[in-house]
């Protein structure tokens, strides 16, 4: 183990020194453990299914917690192994949606139509790999469409199945306000403008932004496209498109299930769209749906809608939204 590397590393996040000595024993029983397998392996030698198998191993054990799979992240990248981080990013990412789709249900649809839903299929345990995943949602979003109608399957979807606290956009509140004193045009381009900072920032760095490489193609992209990252608005609609979840990969690749596989972002999807043995119903993409309008939910303090255009769940090479703002007063010429 790279102790005093990664040491250094965890006091530079300021971390109590009881915090600092739990995690650095974490990561020496993992790597204890690794050794009785292959006596000259460290976390630094592990590939993507090798991961995989530390986190199977952790499950069996009861000790798949968020604070461990954090802590393998965080070692991952002081260490600079960029398989072992994607993924735990992977299993970490969007983690609680089935557990909020759980409670959600209760209060939308009641307790005893919610167990029917979830019945002789308890919530995965966190680490679960990313085919079961996929399967996982695809089973149970079948079942969803096939006992409500479709406004119910969207009323529990629209508002993101994510925990998406205030804290995270309070500096789109600041920029609405403060910056563009309410003027949404303004606060559109300055929200542009602040993406591509970060992706450059990352760039230069040589760090990977959300688990993907950037390079001067990805920002070309984004360039581009002006829906990607700050989004464009027609009257009282936003119009916004993902960045792909992997855009280096998706602009290099021809083949239709691969680029749609690049795209998209969801953990609970993306490996129903590599295989092609089954696919996750595009219904599940008004969760997504949900994460674009929130941050526009935060800067007008008030419940607004938004829609999927395109999905590549539903065959469309991007994933494309409508948010649809309050009455905006446009400017006297």
């Amino acid at each position: 183990m790279r102790e005093k590397a990664f040491r250094e590393f965890l006091n530079a996040r300021e971390m109590s020194v009881d915090e600092v000595r739990i995690r650095i024993t974490f990561i020496k029983k993992i790597e204890e453990r690794l050794k009785e397998k292959v006596p000259t392996w460290t976390l630094k030698d592990v590939n993507g299914a090798s991961s995989q198998a530390i986190v199977d191993e952790l499950i069996d054990r009861g000790e798949n917690t968020i604070e461990n799979l954090q802590t393998l992240l965080l070692y991952s990248i002081s260490i600079k192994n960029n398989a072992l981080y994607l993924k735990i990013l992977q299993h970490l990412d969007g983690y609680e949606a089935f557990d909020n789709l759980y409670s959600k249900l209760a209060d939308v649809v009641g307790e005893d139509l919610r167990d029917i839903i979830f019945d002789e299929m308890p919530l995965p345990p966190l680490g679960l790999s990313s085919r079961e995943k996929s399967l996982y949602a695809y089973r149970i979003i079948n079942r969803l469409e096939e006992i409500f109608e479709e406004n119910t399957c969207r009323e529990v979807l629209k508002d993101c199945l994510r925990d998406l606290p205030e804290s995270m956009y309070q500096d789109h509140k600041r920029i609405f306000s403060e910056e563009c004193h309410n003027d949404i045009d303004c606060y559109l381009i300055k929200k542009g403008q602040k993406f591509l900072h970060t992706l450059r920032h990352y760039q230069k760095a040589g760090q990977m932004f959300f688990g993907q490489e950037i390079n001067d193609d990805v920002i070309a992209y984004v360039e581009g496209n002006k829906e990607v990252g700050q989004g464009i608005r027609e009257g009282n609609v936003i119009y916004e498109t993902k960045i792909p979840y992997d855009t280096k990969s998706f602009l290099s690749e021809t083949d239709p299930n691969k680029k749609a596989y690049h795209f998209c972002h969801c953990p609970w999807v993306r490996e129903s769209l590599r295989t092609g043995s089954f696919k996750v119903s595009p219904t599940f993409c008004q969760c997504s749906s949900g994460f674009h309008k929130k941050p526009y939910e935060m800067i007008f303090n008030q419940s607004i809608k938004a829609e999927v255009l395109q999905s590549v769940l539903n065959g469309d090479e991007v994933c494309r939204f409508a948010i649809y703002l309050p009455e905006i007063k446009e400017p006297s010429i």
